[in-house]
């Protein structure tokens, strides 16, 4: 009897060596296979986020680019408004002070508010193109620009026919100096909200 528990003891025992050596082996491969799981795992997500980070990026690249090309595009629009709105009052003012004929102011004076319709149309369009690159305020500070020089063609539309006519003194000069200072105005508010998204860009702040 105690024979046989001997042997089964033993017996026992070199499974139990084998079997922890088997363990000590399989921890060593699980191991090895575990850590090779999370390298290829970090190497995946680390590529991912590198992938993320790039596209990123490059729409951030392409939202400054086109918001820049919208300063760059809308500076001559705005600087030519601001010399027309001065122009087109002086020509209305300088009859009988100046030694151009009626006619001669007439045509000077129209071919300025052409000019003058026609940049609004291109600061309008500009405004509408670069809509999704712009700040929402600076949007809508030109488009009160845009909405102040449509509704203040009206004026404009009839002091020309009252120049053409020689009707000199029918002509409201005051209204033209108050319309030609709230352009300047509404001009003057985007220029300073421009002003303020570059030094935000530039990550700097004002004092």
């Amino acid at each position: 009897m105690l024979e046989w528990v001997r042997e089964f003891v033993i017996a026992l025992g070199g499974g139990t060596v084998v079997l922890i050596g088997m363990l000590t082996i399989c921890k060593g491969l699980f191991i090895k296979f575990f850590e090779s799981g999370i390298e290829s795992s970090f190497e995946k997500s680390l590529e991912r986020f590198k992938n993320k980070m790039e596209r990123s990026t490059r729409a951030y690249e392409i939202l400054l680019d086109r918001e820049m090309r919208y300063y760059e595009r809308i500076d001559p629009i705005v600087a030519k408004l601001i010399v027309l709105e001065q122009d087109m009052l002086a020509y209305l003012k300088c009859v009988g002070y100046t030694k151009l004929s009626q006619k001669e102011i007439y045509d000077e004076f129209s071919k300025y508010f052409q000019d003058y319709g026609e940049q609004i149309i291109a600061l309008k369009n500009e405004n509408l193109i670069h809509q999704c690159y712009i700040p929402q305020k600076l949007f809508a500070a030109f488009g009160d620009v845009v909405k102040q020089m449509q509704d203040d063609m009206g004026y404009w539309t009839n002091s020309a026919k009252l120049l053409a006519k020689g009707e000199y003194n029918a002509i409201d000069y005051c209204k033209g100096e108050e319309i030609k200072n709230t352009a300047l105005r509404r001009i003057a508010t985007a220029e300073i909200i421009i002003e303020e998204r570059l030094h935000q860009l530039c990550g700097e702040e004002q004092v």
